[in-house]
């Protein structure tokens, strides 16, 4: 459950700074979509679909779309729609990240996404290989990732390795995330995880 909690936060936290890479509007309805909003969720789909009418080539964008999608099937009832909006969503993410291969916030937005998806999807290996090469990535290039990012990076793959049973790891990567200046519910998110349960 705490898990699930931090990833949740860490989403919210996310999509207010990431998202709002153009469009505040967005960011803000992907924001409550993820707090539960069914009717923000719908609404941040047709903007980003507006958003990659005009501009076909915004991977970010595109990542977003699945990611809005995903939550569209969370609040879909089980039946042919909910799995319908999933594989769509699926399908957007890994079109942007197949579009941006070197984009890291794209990478990361996909991980993030995959790793808050149930086991049983087979998405969290997805995310766990992605987390490790953005980390390997970032510690090479810094300026890869702003400070935000780069935090939440840190945050998300401690919680990908503490769930792969891999706890020394974990807290060696939220240590890392503390040292950056990024943002300070992010910090408390970090120094919660490192508190353990």
């Amino acid at each position: 459950m705490r898990y699930a909690l931090l990833v949740l936060l860490a989403l919210s936290a996310f999509s207010l700074g990431a998202v709002a890479f153009e469009d505040n509007g967005i960011a803000d309805l992907y924001a409550r979509g993820l707090r539960g909003d069914k009717q923000a969720v719908v609404d941040c789909i047709a903007a980003l679909e507006a958003r990659l009418a005009r501009e076909p080539n915004d991977q970010l964008a595109r990542v977003y779309l699945g990611s809005a999608w995903t939550l569209r099937s969370r609040d879909l009832s089980i039946g042919f729609a909910k799995l319908s909006a999933l594989r769509k969503g699926i399908t957007l993410m890994d079109e942007a990240a197949a579009g941006a291969p070197d984009d890291c916030r794209v990478l990361l937005q996909r991980a993030v996404t995959n790793e808050a998806f149930p086991a049983i999807l087979g998405r969290r290996q997805i995310a766990r290989t992605e987390f490790d090469e953005l980390v390997a990535l970032v510690e090479k290039e810094p300026a890869r990732l702003g400070p935000f990012d780069r935090q939440l990076l840190y945050l998300n793959a401690g919680l990908a390795a503490e769930r792969a049973g891999e706890t020394q790891r974990a807290i060696e990567l939220w240590q890392h995330g503390l040292t950056i200046k990024g943002d300070p519910h992010l910090t408390s998110e970090i120094r919660q995880a490192l508190a353990g349960p």
